[in-house]
């Protein structure tokens, strides 16, 4: 493993084209979902309450941590003044970690009780809840107190292996403990999915779709391989950056993806209906230009008044009443319990 300043000289760009691009990444899921939500008339919740404050940490742990990146890259050794802001950056940045996970992961199991109105789900989400719980608050305590005081991580670094606990084993514990919890909360919705009564293709979808979750898993055990070592007390500080931007930034936008179907339907209705309208607006300029009636204007226009996509002929969808239960519920979902 580098020490600070060369794996900080080395990393420092990385880390911050990586954290920026993930602020403009889940600002746009985030978004997305809550206009979904207005458009579809759901009602926002809890879901989108951990969400937002998900976001708003996330916010605040990356303003903490570029700014301790900026100043720290201009450090010329390891006695310079830049590192007491670097590494008082790193211990702040910490802190909004474990809360921003936990309300990103809160987020997904509100939206999954809104998803899978069984009550033998809702009684695994409450249990995921609670486990949750009890992994965040002493994760926290500990974050907290790693080094007493813990002024002691950036005025007197020096003194850390006597004022601080072996940093990398409890980062190594309390990611695994993370995984485990992020593997429960990608697997629940699975065997839900896997009994509804949907054809092969919708049910693949979604499958898929919760699946993406796995790249959550994916990105935590890069960020363990990568920011720890065995037998050394402090982990790799700018890769743990990196590779935390990485690993919760995809947590926010799994935790959007789920909710855009109905969006989707509703922009694909839209500009199908816009481009019947063009494609029959044309054929009727070209009616009137040879001296017919213009009959394919008129089709073209009955076809969108009466809610379907493209024009005459039968089998096609009507797209009403974007907002249903049964499109937030992920389509025809028993609302009775277990009647999956």
């Amino acid at each position: 493993m580098q020490d600070i300043y060369t794996s900080l000289m080395a990393h420092n760009g990385a880390a911050i084209i990586v954290g920026t691009l993930f602020v403009v990444l889940t600002t746009i899921a985030v978004v997305l979902r809550l206009i979904t939500n207005w458009s579809t008339k759901a009602k926002y919740g809890w879901g989108e309450a951990c969400l937002i404050i998900a976001q708003a940490l996330y916010y605040a742990q990356y303003a903490v941590q570029m700014h301790g990146i900026i100043e720290g890259r201009k450090m010329k050794s390891m006695m310079d003044p830049h590192l007491t802001t670097y590494l008082r950056a790193v211990y702040i940045g910490g802190e909004f970690y474990f809360p921003q996970i936990f309300f990103t992961n809160m987020s997904i199991l509100f939206l999954y009780r809104r998803l899978f109105p069984v009550q033998s789900f809702k009684r695994c989400t409450t249990i995921l809840m609670a486990a949750h719980g009890l992994w965040v608050i002493p994760a926290i305590v500990a974050e907290t107190a790693m080094c007493s005081p813990p002024s002691v991580l950036w005025e007197a670094p020096l003194l850390i292996p006597e004022k601080c606990f072996f940093y990398s084993s409890f980062f190594i514990t309390v990611c695994s403990v993370e995984l485990f919890l992020d593997i429960c909360v990608l697997a629940l919705p699975l065997f839900y999915v896997s009994r509804l009564k949907l054809a092969w293709t919708r049910k693949a979808e979604l499958m898929f779709i919760f699946l993406l979750g796995g790249l959550v898993v994916i990105t935590g055990i890069i960020r363990i391989i990568k920011s720890a070592e065995a037998g050394v007390q402090a982990i790799d500080f700018v890769l743990d950056i990196l590779w935390l931007d990485v690993h919760a930034g995809i947590a926010i936008l799994c935790a959007c993806l789920p909710t855009y179907r109905p969006l989707i339907v509703k922009s694909a209705a839209f500009l199908s209906s816009q481009g019947s309208k063009l494609f029959s607006s044309r054929g009727s300029s070209a009616a009137n230009s040879s001296g017919k009636s213009g009959n394919s204007g008129s089709t073209g226009s009955k076809a969108l008044s009466d809610g379907t996509i493209g024009s005459g002929g039968g089998g096609y969808k009507k797209y009403e009443k974007f907002g249903s239960v049964d499109e937030v519920q992920l389509v025809g979902l028993p609302s009775g319990p277990d009647r999956v």
